[in-house]
């Protein structure tokens, strides 16, 4: 049976279930808990148990003093809910407090989502994982190879196991290495995360996000957010591609669209795959959206692109508060 734990001070409610840490049920209940190794050894998921009853569920290196101890502090990596509980404990709730970390990572899984797109599946060790916010990214270093920082495509709920979305581009060396070279288990460093295309958990507003071919890793890592969340809030995705094939996950997509209430898809082919000008789509995508109701803004977007629909939004008069930008390479 699931218990409930309430988390001060945001007063955030979630349910654990006697087989899982409070860390892994507040991470899958969209809930950004500090944390960093997720095994018992640093400390950094440290919380003070204010009401109910805790039992440890696995073992940690950790030591807290006795006063502590009295003071009823544990680790929500190794311990479980033996009941409803409330509990102390720190939360991220912007950006800015996910501080910069160094992980030491392989590739796991390469799979070729399209002829030109590439899904990187990297997995660090469980003594560590990548801390992040739904929406950032995370630079990637191969030995030899200059670094390139590319949107983490998966929910922050899984730290471990994190997937990149990667266009081939001609001239491009990272590019040419990931297609042409790498391998599975290939070592590598993660560094992050950067970034604050983040989702704005304290709005109620309905969400547009228009995405430009693998734009789409953040905005995915957005909704998966939402969904782990049950955030109750009307969803438009925009998928622009102008290669063909270009929406390479929209099966993804459409199993969303399955599980959330009031969720909408459009998969838009751009010239030359299609007839429409991406300026075009955006011109109107604004200006249906900005008649309709107040909107949350996340664009993921070439620069020229996103260029012209900060200028509709400003005369729209959507406040800069509701945009959120992500900056892709000029195609």
């Amino acid at each position: 049976m699931a218990h409930k734990v309430t988390v001060q001070p945001s007063g955030h409610i979630f349910e654990a279930e006697p087989s899982e840490t409070l860390l892994q049920a507040g991470l899958r209940a969209g809930l950004n808990l500090r944390h960093s190794c997720a095994s018992g050894s640093c400390g950094e998921c440290r919380a003070r148990l204010l009401d109910g009853e805790i039992a440890p569920l696995s073992h940690f290196d950790y030591r807290f003093s006795e006063l502590e101890k009295r003071q009823r502090w544990f680790l929500t990596c190794c311990c479980h809910a033996a009941g409803d509980i409330r509990i102390e404990a720190p939360e991220s709730g912007s950006a800015a407090e996910i501080p910069e970390q160094q992980v030491r990572a392989r590739v796991s899984r390469m799979e070729l989502l399209q002829e030109q797109v590439m899904q990187l599946t990297v997995r660090a060790p469980r003594s560590g994982g990548l801390q992040f916010l739904a929406g950032q990214g995370a630079m990637l270093q191969f030995e030899g190879i200059r670094p390139q920082t590319l949107p983490i495509a998966s929910c922050p709920c899984d730290s471990i196991q994190l997937r990149f979305h990667l266009r081939r581009r001609a001239g491009d060396p990272f590019s040419e290495f990931v297609f042409e070279r790498l391998r599975k288990g290939q070592e590598l460093l993660l560094q992050g995360p950067y970034g604050d295309f983040t989702l704005d958990e304290e709005s109620t507003r309905p969400l547009v996000l228009i995405a430009w071919e693998t734009g789409f890793a953040a905005v995915s890592s957005l909704i998966d957010h939402a969904i782990q969340k049950d955030v109750n809030r009307s969803i438009d995705l925009y998928w622009l591609s102008a290669i063909p094939h270009g929406h390479y996950l929209s099966n993804y997509c459409r199993a969303w669209r399955d599980v959330l209430d009031d969720f909408r898809y459009h998969s838009i082919d751009l010239e030359p795959v299609g007839e429409e000008r991406m300026d075009d789509v955006i011109e109107r995508v604004v200006r249906v959206h900005s008649l309709l109701a107040d909107h949350d803004y996340y664009l993921a977007l070439p620069g020229a692109a996103l260029d012209w629909a900060r200028t509709l939004l400003d005369e729209a008069d959507v406040p800069d508060a509701q945009i959120r930008i992500n900056l892709l390479p000029h195609p």
